[in-house]
């Protein structure tokens, strides 16, 4: 439901300043009013406070339901499906433009999926970015599978983490990283569809690590651009990036 309300949303859109993260964009929220609301950690161990017109801003979600007629709209704090660590990310990410971790990709597909779920493209792009600097790691199958099991079929991140184990995993990669077994927690098989994926994506690779891949050199394949002008008025305005070659 979050990500068709997305569409809906970036499809009668024509300003994009919401889609890049901008310190410009980020002064004049703070200055716009000096209101604030708590979020809250969905274990209740972390509270932070955050402008609510920042928020409001770089999330429809969140301005639906903080300037719209639900319950949220009179609250002073708000429950996010983020861990204490996830919080911590998100407000540096918010106020600051960066997101930063040990090599840890479950932190950032949680961050990833909360950003889908309460719809911040410029955090879901900051995310991709970042994760397209690991190029001598691919994520272990527990992160792979947390991905899977919680954004849908369209999703970026999963066009990522599919390409990754195309062009980079091989069989000694599962010596620090066995497949699991146990398949209790994923009575759909949702993790052995996706490895029967990357085994057709390998049947045809040439060779692994192949340089020029998507996965690592694309900065912009995973950043939902919706037109020319979308990439143009966000993306298109740093130097030397490159136009996505579906929108040419």
């Amino acid at each position: 439901m979050a990500t068709q309300a997305r569409k809906n949303d970036m499809g009668s859109s024509t300003d994009w300043s919401s889609h890049m993260w901008s310190p410009r964009e980020v002064y004049a929220a703070v200055t716009k009013s000096p209101e604030t609301i708590k979020l809250v950690s969905k274990k209740g161990k972390t509270t932070v406070s955050v402008h609510k017109e920042l928020l409001c801003f770089f999330s429809p979600y969140y301005k639906a339901a903080l300037k719209g007629n639900f319950t949220e709209a009179i609250t002073d704090s708000l429950q996010v499906d983020l861990t204490n660590k996830g919080l911590k990310m998100f407000v540096r990410w918010i106020y600051t433009g960066e997101v930063a971790s040990p090599r840890c990709f479950a932190r950032y597909f949680n961050l990833y999926i909360f950003a889908d779920l309460v719809n911040i493209v410029a955090l879901r792009r900051t995310i991709m970015t970042r994760l397209q600097g690991y190029s001598e790691d691919i994520p272990e199958y527990s992160a792979v599978k947390l991905a899977l099991m919680n954004l849908p079929e369209s999703s970026p991140l999963r066009a990522w983490i599919l390409d990754v184990y195309i062009s980079h995993w091989e069989p000694a990669h599962d010596d620090c990283n066995p497949y699991p077994t146990d398949t209790a927690s994923d009575p759909d098989n949702t993790l052995a569809a996706f490895m029967y994926q990357v085994a057709r994506g390998l049947a045809v690779r040439e060779s692994v690590n192949a340089a020029g891949c998507l996965c690592c050199d694309g900065d912009c394949g995973y950043h939902e651009h919706e037109s020319m002008a979308e990439w143009e008025a966000t993306c298109g305005q740093i130097e030397d990036m490159e136009m996505p070659e579906d929108l040419e």
